[in-house]
């Protein structure tokens, strides 16, 4: 059941419309009383407890026993990136029902996958894993609506869900939890679950605090605006590479571990102890710096923590003052860190009906490199899907296998920094996003290769890699197939069974699977074969005749929709 409510934001009345959870989300005074009610400490004392209580637990799908909580997080600000589409008059992506639907695809036969709406029923209902349905619709995050369930009921007596997933634990206590991110609302949650099953420690498929909270964000790769200025002036001559080099060494993470990564430039610019002229300052201290340092025209302006490449504002004018006066309210009024860096135009590989920017992807994977990589499929600025590829094959959507040798060579050197010298901070999983382009000014036309975004946490190359299992196991281990996914935006009424029937039509060389599929707001289908620049040209094709057939909202061959249709 769709809810229909009004939310108020920023003063304004909002329709919540078109969502399968409703609005609600508890305040930080509200966590941190139910931490108290449930634990007998606050949220800080459950920060505290966490360290030693719960464990970050590198393990593989179907290795060990698994609950699956596919709960949206607010370290990604994943409701406030749906009041956006709301405030925009654009269809909402609706994330929390999404991510409890499409979780199911990380269960291995056998484990339990926690959820509550009709999209999460239909994919776990095509599943070998356990359904544990949580019967609370009011809450916008599961892990809220969990909690609201705990402190309703005698720890003695829980709810029927709580009390399945203690069962759980205590019959196998070496059981994971998987999850998306360990944020303030999962820790208390998991330490409750914990306790109350008579646990000395939990494991769990996240990673540790440090780096899902403190390193988990994109200022992680950028001095700030007041660090970069005490640098003295290059001379005239100056290679910007050492000058980009000299600014590394002023980042957080280098300050840190002493490790450089490869990076674009650009500079923090931080909302803390900053009023509205406060702010303008740093923002056009940022676009100054790029301007004369580096003789860069165009910037790009992101959140620090943001969802698959929402928010983000590129093609900035660097010398334009209205412009960056305007960047500047947008961070008062979001109250968020941001970061100015360098616009980039991404070199570029076309397909049949697509042209690719060259982003690719490395990642963690049970606490280790993963082989391979992805190329992403996006619209504008936002992250649509994923196509597997590996050093073999990566020449055939234009990435040069050296460079594609330094990508994963940057991930290597981010794991070790984490994990090397005993450090040991539990980096389970995530990703990279990076970029080959050319961003101009005293770099002329030479490329440059940098990581721009840091996902550590759960991340969307994660089903693409589990759909490419899948595929590999229904062909008999053949290790030489490939897969690609993509995001969909099913219409109203194309629920999972319906998008199935009219997609799953595999051919000689091709396997189709539809992954997740909430009607109105955002699906997920995937293609396998033997080559991955087929099944990128062959997953676009498919999104193309759904779209055609009248099951799809959009497609990427087709013209943008009107804002609000």
């Amino acid at each position: 059941m769709l809810q229909t409510q009004t939310v108020t934001h920023a003063g304004r009345p909002l329709t919540w419309a078109g969502f399968c959870t409703g609005p609600q989300v508890l305040s930080a005074e509200q966590l941190d009383a139910l931490a108290t009610r449930l634990l007998g400490t606050g949220l800080a004392g459950a920060e505290a407890a966490a360290r030693t209580e719960l464990t970050p637990y590198p393990a593989a799908r179907g290795t060990v026993p698994a609950i699956v909580l596919g709960s949206a997080t607010t370290l990604k600000k994943c409701y406030e990136a749906d009041l956006a589409h709301l405030v925009e008059g654009t269809p909402p992506d609706d994330f929390a029902t999404y991510n409890e639907a499409r979780a199911v695809h990380l269960a291995a036969p056998g484990d339990l996958v926690v959820g509550r709406t009709e999209p999460w029923r239909q994919a776990v209902a095509g599943s070998a894993a356990e359904p544990v349905e949580v019967a609370e619709l009011d809450h916008y995050y599961l892990t809220h609506a969990l909690l609201v369930l705990a402190a309703r009921h005698p720890a003695d007596a829980p709810a029927p869900p709580l009390a399945r997933l203690l069962r759980q634990l205590r019959e196998a206590p070496g059981t994971i939890v998987r999850l998306f991110a360990l944020d303030p609302e999962a820790r208390v949650l998991l330490l409750w679950l914990k306790r109350t099953a008579g646990l000395d420690r939990l494991r769990v498929d996240a990673n540790g605090q440090q780096v899902a909270e403190r390193w988990n964000r994109k200022t992680t790769l950028y001095p700030t605006v007041e660090e970069a200025a005490e640098l003295p002036p290059p001379a005239a001559a100056a290679d910007p590479c050492d000058l980009l080099a000299a600014e590394s060494r002023l980042t957080p993470f280098t300050r840190e571990f002493g490790t450089l990564l490869p990076r674009l430039p650009g500079y923090s610019v931080t909302r803390a102890g900053a009023d509205e002229a406060g702010m303008r300052r740093r923002v056009h201290g940022a676009a100054r710096l790029l301007r004369e340092r580096y003789g860069l025209p165009l910037g790009c302006f992101k959140p620090a923590e943001a969802l698959t490449g929402s928010r983000i504002r590129t093609g900035v004018p660097l010398d334009d003052a209205g412009a960056l006066d305007a960047l500047a309210r947008q961070a008062m009024e979001t109250e968020e860190d941001y970061v100015l860096e360098a616009h980039t135009d991404y070199l570029r590989h076309s397909v049949e009906g697509y042209e690719f920017i060259l982003a690719p992807s490395t990642h963690v994977v049970a606490g280790e490199l993963a082989e391979g990589g992805t190329v992403q499929i996006t619209r504008g600025s936002v992250w649509e899907g994923s196509v597997y590829v590996d050093e073999e094959t990566c020449g055939r959507f234009g990435i040069d296998p050296e460079v594609f040798r330094g990508v994963r060579a940057g991930m290597a050197g981010l794991l070790d920094a984490f994990e090397g010298g005993g450090r040991g901070l539990g980096f389970v999983k995530g990703g990279v996003d990076f970029a080959i382009a050319r961003i101009g000014g005293r770099f002329g036309d030479t490329p440059v290769v940098g990581m721009q975004d840091l996902n550590l946490s759960s991340n969307g190359a994660e089903y693409v890699r589990a759909f490419l299992g899948q595929a590999r196991e229904a062909h008999g281990g053949d290790r030489r197939i490939y897969a690609a996914t993509k995001v969909v935006r099913p219409l109203p009424g194309t629920d999972l069974r319906r998008l199935k029937a009219a997609a799953e039509q595999d051919a000689p060389g091709r396997w189709t699977r539809v992954l997740t599929s909430v009607p109105g707001c955002w699906g997920m289908v995937g293609v396998a074969g033997p080559c991955p620049r087929q099944a990128a040209e062959d997953v676009l094709a498919l999104e193309q005749r759904l779209h055609t057939e009248g099951l799809l909202r959009t497609s990427l061959r087709q013209a943008p929709e009107p804002c609000g249709a």
